[in-house]
């Protein structure tokens, strides 16, 4: 009988044991390394090349995904959530009492619109009738025939600034709200010359506008003369823009005065704008003068017929741009979200984060890691490399304690269901005609309202701010920083494995969520973010400290191996080192012993773990305003003496390129 006993006691045992190492499989921890580890080319040596040490099998492992580095990984994940959540909608909406006027109901109308209505409401045609030049008027390739298009009813500022209500379309000028250097919470509206630098910024090339003509509409044998003359304005335009010589920061004028000084009916232009009457003392902020006085001239002297069809062809080219155009459900997952991203902020919170406290869990333990990264900096701050005089250092040290962690991009103060079903209350969106292009619009001229109405109320930095995205932002779940507002916003989403899990040890915390937010803190003080206060205000003693010889130095050092984008060299570099010592340095020896869930030392995992930010197989063209992925981890790890310790590199066989000098800024 005590052998029965026995066995089964052991069978019970191999069990527990079995139990046990599944549930350490499962945590994240375990996780976490061995999504690091899978990425791992050991055949690499990390000294040599630690790039393809840590990333050498990313490419192999994800080669089906439709993804090619970590923030488009959690992009990919909240799509699919959200995906899952418009399927729960879609149940919701057949219910007996589900509210047609919710947040809820209007997320879903716009994603069945996108993905149930016909091809004809998102043609070009449907996009133009709804959007006329003026009243009465048709698009000149729309006359009626046997009739002539009439030019005499084309008021070229007029149509401009209803073209302008569908937001920053960058035709003729350019028309925003943002606030003013001395006060971050007073707005004005900036009216100044477009920026047609980049190629999207233009019409396209010649072939491709002449076949972009006749997709709206334009009889063939008209659209080579009408693409040369189109190109012949834009031309007029750029050497426009070349010839304005005023350097200054612009002047305040009245309606009243620009309209005299440039022959313009500019009062009426604002009217449109806005939708509703304005004073003729209305001020506005106009940066290139000697640009409109000029644009007034030739849009007078050209063509009428030329102009509208300038004007028109570049406003189907940014809704293009501003659509995913297509009706599978993952795409209209993303023109849900960039369009409609409060709302889409709100209902993920609820249904992803808002079960048994799991959200106040995640922001504590963010806020806790970002606070030990802002002493970090005042250690910095205090050591006083710059040498800086106490009134700098007390600005510098208010502004790090003025930072806001803002977490969901959700006003801090507000009732968070509340505010979004106010702020969403206007839009009447309703998916019974099923008109992509009719709500499409809709949503377009709903968000430059928002924009606009900054003018009447700026919302408070820490009480009620929140981000009115545009379409790219509002897709993207990576944290951002607000150079105006002193902020950090950290969408929901990203709080997601392997970015980051509560359960996980700092080190995992440290290594790549804190790099990403002591990455965003730096940016408050580089070559650009240092000019600004603790409230966002242009500081005269900020401009001190960025002029000063040490900080121009050190800004030259790290910009030995040159760079297009300084700042964020800058904010890479100050950011792991911020990272490594506020976990190395400050945190408690308990938290920094040798864990049980392996034996490889922290220091490697903390370098390994940063690497998962850079790992990625996409074309060196997706890289907007920042270096390549590898550039950026070689230079961020040059020279930094704790990596060569890690992996017992010899300075001389880093693989990290550049001159023994660490360079330094703060």
């Amino acid at each position: 009988m005590w052998i029965i006993c026995l066995k089964l006691f052991a069978f019970a045992f191999v069990i527990a044991i079995s139990a046990v190492g599944a549930q350490e499989a499962d945590h994240p921890n375990s996780r976490l390394l061995d999504n690091i580890l899978s990425y791992v080319d050991r055949e690499v040596s990390p000294c040599d090349d630690f790039f393809s040490h840590a990333c050498g099998k990313y490419a192999t492992k994800h080669l089906t995904d439709p993804f090619t580095e970590i923030t488009q990984m959690v992009d990919h994940k909240v799509n699919q959530e959200l995906l899952t959540l418009m399927g729960e909608l879609e149940q919701r909406s057949r219910e007996p009492g589900f509210n047609k006027t919710s947040v809820e109901a209007k997320v879903w109308s716009f994603y069945r619109t996108c993905r149930d209505a016909s091809n004809d409401t998102r043609s070009a045609r449907h996009y133009l009738e709804l959007v006329p030049p003026d009243e009465g008027l048709t698009w000149p390739q729309y006359t009626p025939e046997g009739r002539t298009w009439p030019s005499d009813r084309f008021k070229w500022l007029e149509t401009l600034a209803r073209l302008h209500r569908y937001g920053e379309v960058n035709i003729l000028m350019s028309a925003v709200v943002r606030a003013t250097p001395n006060n971050s919470s007073e707005y004005r509206m900036d009216l100044s010359m477009p920026s047609l630098e980049a190629k999207e910024q233009r019409l396209r090339p010649f072939t491709e506008t002449m076949q972009v003509l006749a997709v709206l509409g334009v009889e063939p044998a008209c659209t080579f003369l009408l693409t040369k003359e189109m190109k012949t304005l834009e031309t007029a335009l750029r050497n426009l823009i070349e010839e304005d010589d005023d350097d200054t920061d612009g002047q305040y004028m009245t309606v009243l005065q620009l309209e005299r000084r440039t022959g313009a009916h500019w009062q009426k232009f604002i009217e449109i704008l806005l939708g509703h009457p304005i004073s003729p003392q209305f001020q506005v902020h106009v940066e290139n003068f000697g640009y409109f006085k000029g644009l007034v001239q030739l849009m007078d002297a050209k063509d009428r017929r030329v102009v509208a069809s300038y004007m028109m062809t570049r406003l189907m080219l940014y809704l293009w741009d501003e659509t995913m155009d297509s009706q599978e459900p993952i795409e209209c997952v993303k023109d849900v979200r960039r369009n409609m991203n409060l709302a889409t902020s709100l209902l993920y919170k609820e249904r992803f984060l808002g079960s048994a406290g799991l959200l106040q869990r995640y922001s504590e333990s963010v806020v806790q890691m970002f606070n030990q990264l802002r002493l970090q900096f005042l250690r910095l701050v205090k050591r006083n490399r710059l040498r800086l005089d106490r009134s700098q250092r007390r600005m510098i040290t208010w502004k790090v304690h003025n930072f806001v962690l803002n977490i969901g991009n959700m006003p801090p103060n507000s009732e968070h269901r509340t505010f979004v079903s106010q702020h969403y209350a206007s839009l009447g969106l309703s998916s019974a005609d099923l008109d992509y292009g009719r709500s499409h619009l809709q949503l377009l001229e709903f968000r430059t309202r928002q924009w606009m109405e900054q003018l009447n109320h700026s919302p408070h930095r820490v009480n009620d701010y929140f981000y009115i995205t545009d379409s790219e932002s509002g897709m993207s779940s990576s944290p951002y920083y607000m150079i105006r507002q002193n902020v950090i916003i950290i969408p929901y989403g990203f709080l997601q494995e392997p970015v980051f899990h509560p359960d996980s040890h700092d080190v995992f915390k440290f290594s790549l969520l804190g790099f990403i937010l002591a990455h965003e803190l730096m940016h408050a003080f580089d070559g650009h973010g240092v000019f600004y206060d603790g409230e966002g205000n242009f500081s005269e003693m900020g401009q001190e400290i960025g002029n000063s010889a040490r900080f121009e130095a050190g800004l030259e050092c790290i910009n030995r191996n040159e760079t297009q984008y300084l700042n964020e060299r800058v904010a890479d570099i100050a950011g792991i080192h911020l990272a490594y010592d506020a976990y190395f340095g400050a945190m408690s020896q308990q938290s920094r012993s040798q864990p049980d869930f392996t034996t490889m030392p922290l220091k490697r995992i903390f370098f390994l773990n940063l690497a998962q930010f850079f790992c990625g197989d996409g074309a060196s063209t997706n890289f907007v305003d920042h270096d390549t992925d590898s550039v950026r981890l070689k230079q961020t790890l040059t020279n930094f003496v704790a990596f060569n310790e890690a992996f017992d590199c010899r300075e001389d066989r880093q693989g990290l390129g550049s001159s023994s000098e660490r360079c330094q800024l703060w």
